[in-house]
């Protein structure tokens, strides 16, 4: 009974962030940019493109959770919204739940529209949704733990660069030793070994191994997130 009362409170959370995000236009956002990607891969040529497409669908939802979820938390901060769960019975983990499950949907429709348009061939459609969901929900709960130390927008944004800084630049490694498996223990290659391994081949073991990094590290994360948002939105210690 409890489990059922849970999944109805998070279908409903999750409906009404639907609708939120898309009456504040991120569904319009995120079709403009595809159709820039678009534009950008269709001036390349077909060597760059294939390595391009990856690239692009791996930022996508590292900026869509990062970017968005800073700006609806601390929207819901200002109107009170954040503050009621607290008496509201809707559950800390629910709210975050629907949360990551609405940024995820954008980031796979975004995504899937860029790869039917971009006439991407033998593309494994089910590793890179794997992989799109689970790199969504690793920065979108970076984006919740910075948020929930930022008392306005641009105060998150001044916090999120050094963020992404870190998160992202140790993908040039991959660059420089493509082979090495052991690079995977970082989030962020283990993401971009999926997706790209996705749309141009990759091994069992590197999926196996890059697919355990992110979900033992997003199942850290959410409990942190979890208690930093209790502690600095919900109950306002700073």
């Amino acid at each position: 009974m409890n489990d059922r009362q849970s999944l109805s409170r998070i279908r409903n959370a999750l409906l009404s962030d639907i609708v939120f995000q898309y009456k504040q236009g991120f569904y319009f956002i995120y079709l403009l940019i595809s159709f820039v990607y678009l534009l950008i891969l269709s001036q390349l040529p077909l060597e760059y493109a294939n390595i391009a497409l990856p690239v692009i669908v791996f930022s996508d939802p590292s900026v869509l959770g990062l970017f968005f979820i800073g700006g609806i938390l601390l929207l819901e901060k200002e109107q009170g919204i954040i503050q009621t769960l607290s008496v509201t019975p809707l559950k800390t983990h629910e709210y975050l739940i629907s949360k990551l499950i609405s940024l995820c949907v954008i980031s796979m429709m975004a995504v899937l529209l860029i790869t039917f348009l971009s006439s991407a061939s033998e593309v494994n459609y089910l590793l890179l949704l794997v992989g799109v969901i689970l790199t969504s929900v690793f920065f979108t709960l970076i984006g919740i733990m910075i948020a929930t130390k930022s008392r306005h927008l641009n105060a998150f944004f001044v916090k999120m660069i050094p963020w992404m800084i870190v998160l992202v630049s140790p993908c040039a490694l991959i660059v420089l030793f493509p082979d090495e498996l052991i690079l995977s223990v970082f989030p962020s290659i283990a993401s971009l070994r999926m997706v790209y391994g996705a749309y141009n081949g990759i091994s069992n073991l590197e999926v196996f191994v890059s697919g355990g990094v992110l979900i033992v590290s997003n199942l850290l994360l959410f409990g942190k997130a979890k208690a930093m948002f209790e502690k600095h939105m919900i109950y306002g210690g700073r």
